[in-house]
């Protein structure tokens, strides 16, 4: 194996002209199919395209790309919008993300182009991506920063991308900003778009439909008339709190009296939500020092042990993992956006 495909597929960056990344990539793929002693296979199964605004950012994007290809093979593109204040910057670089394939023998591989960008070269960035996105593959955009703050890109970018997902949970003053989420998707509605913060209350809605799949329990849900949510002080917790109780108002297509309190537990989301009607409670609690959430009803001529449920992984790699495998537009996001 030759020292410059070893650096490749070791995940060393290879500083690249922006304008010859295509022939760089095709010469090392070159090499490896030519290559007597490398076990090597290029994998893509789409374009996923990163963009960041913070060196931390785009270190974190590579961290969570790494994970990512090993169950979704794609050519990975991390985009580095620097101040534009900055002298001007225009630089790339490719590196390759491998994992052994099934039976430990040959290496599947992805590779991952990063450009960095300050002063005017920020302009160029939507320029320097769309030629090197992989034809007739879908096209996803993580916005691994605040969209917003970046309309011009956003723009250009999305007029590609098949699906865009974000994160609203790390945007500073993210409450105040959902009105103009909300108009922003509706805006391209044949877009499909995705808020990680909304992933993350998965097992939450899960937990609360279970409540009521008993008949008795069932009839109760045109009773409700309130929910009290209380959360830690984690990152993003009353955001999501306030996306629980816009779905929640949501499904049952009516107004309810909403009370959220905040708990000083660093780094917690929910704690303890309680939906209630006059003579029914209904309550989802997180289990203080584990993993786990537990349901309890509280109800006339009912007695019910608590159910418990672990949770799901909620870090960036799963829940892009899992929004990837899915297919469908999130029509209830907006909605609950609608009631908030």
């Amino acid at each position: 194996m030759s020292a410059k495909l070893e650096s490749f597929t070791s995940g060393a960056e290879t500083a690249v002209d922006v304008a010859r990344v295509e022939r760089q990539l095709a010469e090392l793929w070159q090499l490896a199919a030519e290559s007597e002693t490398a076990a090597v296979t290029r994998a893509c199964m789409g374009n996923l395209v990163a963009i960041c605004d913070s060196e931390a950012g785009a270190e974190h994007a590579t961290d969570v790309i790494r994970e990512l290809t090993s169950r979704h093979p794609c050519r990975a593109i991390v985009l580095l919008a620097g101040p534009v204040t900055a002298p001007d910057e225009l630089a790339a670089s490719i590196t390759a993300h491998c994992h052994l394939a099934g039976g430990g023998g040959k290496q599947v591989c992805c590779e991952q182009i990063t450009i960095r960008a300050a002063g005017n070269g920020v302009a160029q960035l939507a320029g320097a991506v769309l030629p090197l996105l992989e034809s007739d593959l879908p096209t996803f955009c993580w916005w691994n920063c605040e969209f917003l703050a970046h309309r011009d890109l956003f723009e250009r970018l999305t007029g590609v991308a098949d699906r865009v997902f974000f994160d609203t949970s790390v945007w500073p003053n993210a409450e105040a900003k959902l009105p103009e989420v909300l108009a922003t998707i509706r805006r391209h509605p044949r877009r499909n778009f995705c808020d990680l913060s909304w992933t993350r209350l998965g097992l939450w809605q899960a937990m609360t439909a279970d409540l009521f799949d008993p008949t008795e329990c069932r009839s109760q849900l045109a009773a409700i008339k309130s929910v009290e949510i209380i959360h830690g002080n984690g990152g993003g917790a009353k955001l999501r709190s306030r996306l629980y109780a816009g779905w929640l108002t949501a499904q049952l297509g009516r107004r309810l009296r909403v009370t959220l309190r905040e708990e000083a537990e660093p780094q917690a989301g929910f704690l303890r939500i309680t939906l209630a009607s006059d003579t029914a409670k209904f309550i989802l609690r997180k289990n203080h020092g584990e993993q786990t959430a537990s349901t309890t009803t509280h109800m006339a001529a009912m007695c019910e042990l608590p159910r418990t449920r672990a949770f799901w992984p909620t870090d960036d790699s799963a829940l892009l993992s899992q929004e990837l495998d899915a297919v469908q537009r999130r029509s209830m996001y907006e909605r609950a956006l609608e009631a908030v």
